[in-house]
């Protein structure tokens, strides 16, 4: 090959743009890049998006320099650190991988090859996924969503509902997504901190058709000894409702689906507020209890519903731990 064809190829774009964004994940992150580099499908360019580490990130990624884009930037957030790969992104379709995380070597082939077969209307794909490192989670996703396909690829028909759920069918991590549609979205929504792919799969569900592949191809680390951003749901901060709260009104704010999810969500926002106003309570917040309280009404929840339903909660709770002690 002459030096003008080699050049030529050098510059075409790869088919596949894969992005890792990472934060002081320097233990986990090679076997996330080298589930990559072990990819059957070999069309693709990585793309390691280090948001501000502290550790030794730069110097484990030495050895595969080569191999890799390896970008830095100032702490800004995992938002922030996946569009900043999303803008770097040269191929058509777009997968993400989180730094603790690992691939099947098959999991892009698998995915392009149904993507080929499902025709240019469907602008996403996603798979099942496993979790490794606890195990109490012994389901794959698609187990614990209740997505249970007849076929082993196919059109997610319900893909806008299996996002809003608690458990969803699908994640970043799973996700093959066209460039062209993530740029059209806006990408991640930089003004959420946790479950900002959900967030993004709404908006992704409402622009395309999507399908599945029914293989657990994506490996989720669920160590319980690992921190990680899902944390912060568990410690209940006024923060985290607020972004939760932002996401369920946005999602209230769009159109382009039924009325029967439209009263799912506002089923979750006003649960949000009920459980705002319990962790509100436990720290004696009287104001943001009565600035919930408003906001639940202007939902038209009435106070009577208001209070059966924070008695029942604590009923409910008063008897799991009644449970815990006899047990």
């Amino acid at each position: 090959m002459t030096l003008s064809g080699i050049l030529a190829l050098e510059s075409r774009p790869p088919a596949v743009s894969v992005v890792i964004p990472t934060y002081n994940r320097a233990t986990v992150l090679v076997a996330a890049v080298e589930s990559v580099l072990s990819q059957t499908w070999k069309d693709y360019e990585l793309i390691v998006v280090d948001d501000g580490s502290t550790d030794d990130t730069r110097a484990r990624l030495d050895v595969y320099m080569h191999a890799i884009r390896y970008v830095y930037q100032p702490n800004a957030g995992v938002s922030a650190a996946q569009n900043k790969g999303i803008a770097l992104a040269r191929g058509t379709w777009v997968s993400i991988l989180a730094s603790d995380d690992l691939w099947v070597p098959t999991k892009l082939e698998t995915q392009l090859r149904t993507l080929a077969r499902l025709g240019d209307e469907f602008g996403a794909c996603f798979t099942d996924c496993s979790y490794v490192g606890d195990a109490r989670l012994n389901q794959s996703m698609f187990e614990r969503a209740g997505f249970a396909p007849e076929d082993e690829f196919g059109e997610c028909c319900d893909a806008l509902r299996f996002s809003v759920q608690t458990f969803p069918a699908a994640c970043v991590q799973s996700l093959l997504i066209r460039r062209s549609l993530l740029e059209e979205i806006g990408g991640f929504d930089e003004r959420i901190g946790v479950a900002e792919d959900a967030d993004l799969i709404f908006r992704l569900c409402l622009k395309t058709k999507v399908c599945f592949v029914a293989e657990r191809l994506v490996m989720i680390d669920a160590s319980p000894s690992l921190p990680r951003l899902t944390d912060l749901i568990a410690r209940k901060s006024d923060q985290v409702f607020s972004w939760y709260e932002y996401r369920y009104n946005k999602w209230l704010a769009l159109s382009g689906y039924g009325p029967e999810l439209r009263r799912e969500i506002w089923t979750q926002l006003r649960q949000l507020y009920c459980d705002w106003i319990i962790s509100s309570l436990y720290r004696f917040g009287i104001r943001e209890v009565l600035a919930k309280w408003r906001k639940l009404r202007r939902l038209g929840v009435t106070d009577q519903a208001i209070c059966a339903t924070l008695c029942r909660r604590a009923t409910e709770k008063f008897e799991r731990i009644v449970r815990r002690l006899v047990s």
